[in-house]
């Protein structure tokens, strides 16, 4: 795809180095393009059904087990994202999530505490979110360029 002539390059990946003691450990992290594969291994979960006397049907959003297991889907998901925006960190290797089972994915949440602060933890999903273009800062600060350069052609 081009815009205004120019190649849209649209899945370029984020980095941020953490520092830890003389070591360096740099993360990379890429927008999700499609949750397909995410929706095949964890399709979202519906609701019993109510029926009524004289037939009349009617999903049931209240009961606890369905609540219980949208809560657990929407915890699988934001754990795929994670593991699946990071998978283009060199080396990176997780010794309890195992890629095809959706009930280890949170675990990397476990791992990192192993090693990392919380401040640094933040980085790392931070870096995530920005590469996924959920950085509502950097989609501000690109529109006033953007702006400041419509207003300086405009001069022109």
């Amino acid at each position: 795809m081009k815009i205004n002539g120019k190649e849209v390059i649209g899945n370029m990946p984020e980095v941020v180095v953490i520092p830890k003691g003389n070591e360096e450990f740099v993360f990379k992290a890429t927008a999700i393009l499609s949750y397909d594969e995410f929706d095949k291994l964890c399709p979202m979960p519906q609701p019993p059904t109510i029926t009524k006397p004289g037939g009349v049907s009617y999903p049931n959003y209240d009961d606890k087990k369905y609540e219980a297991a949208v809560d657990e889907w929407a915890t699988r998901k934001n754990a795929w994202m994670v593991l699946e925006s990071l998978k283009v960190t060199d080396g990176l290797e997780w010794s309890t999530v195992v890629a095809g089972d959706p009930a280890t994915w949170p675990n990397y949440m476990d791992e990192l505490k192993l090693v990392f602060t919380a401040a640094e933890i933040n980085c790392i999903i931070d870096l995530i979110f920005v590469a996924n273009g959920l950085d509502q800062k950097k989609i501000d600060e690109a529109t006033k360029r953007f702006l400041a350069g419509e207003v300086k052609g405009q001069d022109e």
